[in-house]
């Protein structure tokens, strides 16, 4: 009997030791998840939230309005080049930028760069017409228009509109299937009209107007600013609601 305890004994001590040289698979891979499955979460429900959002008058108008000529003290200081860029989005030329050279890519790929920067300004808060220059508040084409210029130098237009004309007019990837959405990608949508996708059946050309822009995160989701009531710059999910229903062309600026 002792013997058998013995054997038992250093069975179990082995079997401890091994476990402590080797860990399980489990727990590498547990080690090993990017912190991007936990942080690119979606905030909430309220863009969702039929109550909140037939409601929201911001929702409605999106950047509806804006898009002439930023002063030269509206614009924000980093240049492509060293030269700065003259795309407007109500200009008749519309001048391609590309990355600025110095910038060191991240892991992933310059798109991580633009990625990032978007994060940082969770939760910054919502202003229609919001100043160019002062990244404390966003609209929607605000803020995407800052993500790309202040990770990538890239000075694109400062509307929806003219970020949509702009990727018609350059993007080597443009789509009008959001299924083809890919990591870093602009999106483009109408105006909120309802929840449902009966709301947006039968829309004449006038009121298909863009409104609406956002960087798409990959596995569904968006981050983008649409209104004070909404939180700002927030994490959605795209599919089976409004934001589905709403797209209307999508690209990449970097391809």
């Amino acid at each position: 009997m002792p013997k058998i305890m013995i054997c038992v004994g250093l069975s179990c001590l082995l079997a401890i030791v091994a476990g402590c040289s080797n860990p399980s698979r489990v727990h590498q891979q547990s080690v090993q998840e990017p912190a991007k499955l936990t942080t690119e979460r979606q905030t909430d429900n309220r863009m969702s939230n039929w109550n909140l959002t037939s409601k929201d008058a911001e929702l409605y108008t999106g950047d509806l309005g804006i898009g002439l000529p930023a002063k030269a003290t509206q614009t924000k200081s980093r240049e492509v080049g060293g030269q700065p860029s003259s795309i407007t989005s109500n200009s008749a030329t519309m001048q391609q930028v590309f990355p600025d050279t110095s910038v060191v890519p991240k892991s992933g790929g310059i798109v991580e760069n633009v990625i990032d920067t978007a994060m940082t300004y969770l939760g910054t808060a919502y202003e229609y017409g919001s100043n160019r220059a002062d990244p404390s508040t966003f609209d929607c084409s605000d803020f995407t228009h800052w993500a790309y210029l202040y990770a990538l130098g890239m000075d694109l237009p400062t509307d929806s509109r003219g970020q949509a004309a702009y990727v018609e007019t350059f993007s080597g990837r443009k789509y009008t299937d959001v299924h083809l959405a890919q990591r870093g990608d602009l999106l483009f949508f109408i105006s909120y009209r309802g929840n449902t996708a009966a709301d947006y059946e039968g829309l004449d050309a006038s009121q298909k107007v863009i409104t609406h822009t956002g960087i798409y995160l990959g596995d569904g989701k968006i981050i983008h600013t649409a209104s004070q009531k909404t939180g700002g710059v927030r994490i959605d999910q795209i599919f089976d609601n409004h934001l589905q229903y709403r797209f209307v062309v999508g690209g990449s600026v970097l391809e």
